[in-house]
C-alpha cells in the first residue's frame, strides 16, 4: 500500500508541476503573442508602460525557471544562469512566431500554441538536465538517438507539418502542424545536445584530458577555473611525495591547471599568504574551517579526481586581484 500511495502522490505532484509549467510557458510566450496579434504591436506602442510590465514579468519568469532547474551540484554562475533564461524565453517565443508564420490563427492561453510553448520549455529543461548530468560521449549518443527518433516520427506522422514550421509555409492540416511543432522542438533540442557535446569533447581533446573524462564527475570534466576539486598534490616539486587535498582551480592550460591549495591547519597568523574560508559559508564544498594558500602551483590533469563544487564568487574575485598567474602548459 505504501508503494501505491507514493506512486499516486508522485503522479499528482508531476501533474501539478506540468500544469504550473504550462501556465509559466504561456506567460513567457505572451509578449510574442501580443506582437503577432492583429493590432498588438500598435497597442503596445500606445501603452509602453504595460508592454514593459509584461516584458519584465516574462524575463523574471525566465530567470525563475532557469534558477529552479539549476543544478544543485556543483552550482551555476550568474552568466550561465542568465544564458539559460534567455534560451527558455526565446524558445517559448519562437513557438508563437513559428505557429503564426505557418498560417495558424492567434491562440488563447489554452490554445494549441500554448501547448507548443510548454513543449519548448520542457525541451529546455530536458536539455539542461542532460547537460548537468551526462558526460559528452553520452550527450552525443542521446542527441543522435533523439534526432533520429524525431526525424523518423516526422516522416511517419506528417513530414509536411515539420516543414511548415521550419519554412513558415502553411502546408498540411492543423493536426500535422501541431505534431510538426512538437517534433521540430525535439529535433532542435537534439541538435543543441550534439553541438554542446561536440564542443565538450573538443575541449577535452584540446586539454589532453579525453582519456580521463570517462570516470570523473560526469559532465564536469576537465576542471574549470572557480571550481574546488580534490587532487593529488605533491609536497614539493620532484620529491615524489604527495597528499590528497582540496584545491581551488585558478586558471587552466592545455595540459595543466593552476591551483591554490586548501588546508585545514590554522593559518590565521599569516593573512598576507592565506585567505580564511569559514565553514558556515563553505559548507557545501569543505568539511571544516580552512585556509586558502595564495601561492599558486601547477598540477597535471590526471591528478584531479573529485569535484566538490564551486568557490564563492567573492573569493574568486579576491584571488584574481591578489594572485599573479604562473605559466601553465
Amino acid at each position: 500500500m505504501r508503494g501505491d500511495g507514493n506512486t499516486r502522490g508522485g503522479l499528482l505532484s508531476l501533474s501539478v508541476k506540468i500544469f504550473a509549467l504550462w501556465f509559466v510557458a504561456a506567460l513567457l510566450a505572451w509578449p510574442a503573442v501580443v506582437l503577432v496579434s492583429p493590432g498588438g504591436a500598435d497597442a503596445a506602442g500606445e501603452r509602453p508602460g504595460t508592454a514593459v510590465l509584461w516584458l519584465s514579468v516574462s524575463a523574471a519568469l525566465a530567470v525563475a525557471v532557469a534558477w529552479w532547474y539549476r543544478p544543485v551540484w556543483p552550482g551555476l554562475r550568474l552568466v550561465p544562469l542568465l544564458g539559460r533564461a534567455v534560451a527558455v524565453l526565446a524558445a517559448a517565443s519562437c513557438t508563437v512566431f513559428a505557429w503564426h508564420a505557418a498560417g495558424m490563427p492567434s491562440w488563447g492561453v489554452a490554445g494549441p500554441a500554448g501547448g507548443n510553448a510548454l513543449v519548448a520549455v520542457l525541451g529546455c529543461v530536458a536539455v539542461w538536465a542532460a547537460l548537468d548530468r551526462l558526460p559528452p560521449s553520452w550527450l552525443a549518443l542521446l542527441g543522435a538517438l533523439t534526432l533520429g527518433a524525431g526525424i523518423g516520427l516526422a516522416l511517419a506522422v506528417d513530414a509536411r507539418g515539420a516543414i511548415a514550421v521550419l519554412t513558415g509555409g502553411g502546408t498540411g492540416p492543423q493536426a500535422g502542424l501541431r505534431w510538426g511543432m512538437v517534433l521540430t522542438t525535439v529535433q532542435i533540442a537534439a541538435v543543441a545536445l550534439l553541438v554542446i557535446a561536440g564542443w565538450r569533447l573538443f575541449d577535452q581533446w584540446r586539454t589532453g584530458t579525453l582519456a580521463h573524462a570517462g570516470d570523473r564527475s560526469q559532465g564536469q570534466w576537465p576542471p574549470k577555473a572557480g571550481q574546488v576539486w580534490y587532487a593529488d598534490v605533491p609536497f614539493r616539486e620532484g620529491d615524489g611525495e604527495s597528499k590528497d587535498r582540496p584545491v581551488l582551480v585558478v586558471r587552466t592550460g592545455r595540459r595543466q591547471a593552476e591551483v591554490l591549495k586548501i588546508t585545514s591547519q590554522d593559518k590565521s597568523r599569516y593573512p598576507e599568504h592565506y585567505l580564511f574560508l569559514p565553514y558556515p559559508k563553505w559548507r557545501r564544498v569543505l568539511d571544516k574551517n580552512s585556509w586558502l594558500e595564495l601561492r599558486p602551483v601547477t598540477l597535471d590533469y590526471h591528478r584531479f579526481h573529485n569535484l566538490r563544487g564551486l568557490a564563492r564568487y567573492g573569493t574568486v574575485r579576491t584571488v584574481r586581484e591578489r594572485v599573479k598567474p604562473r605559466a601553465t602548459s
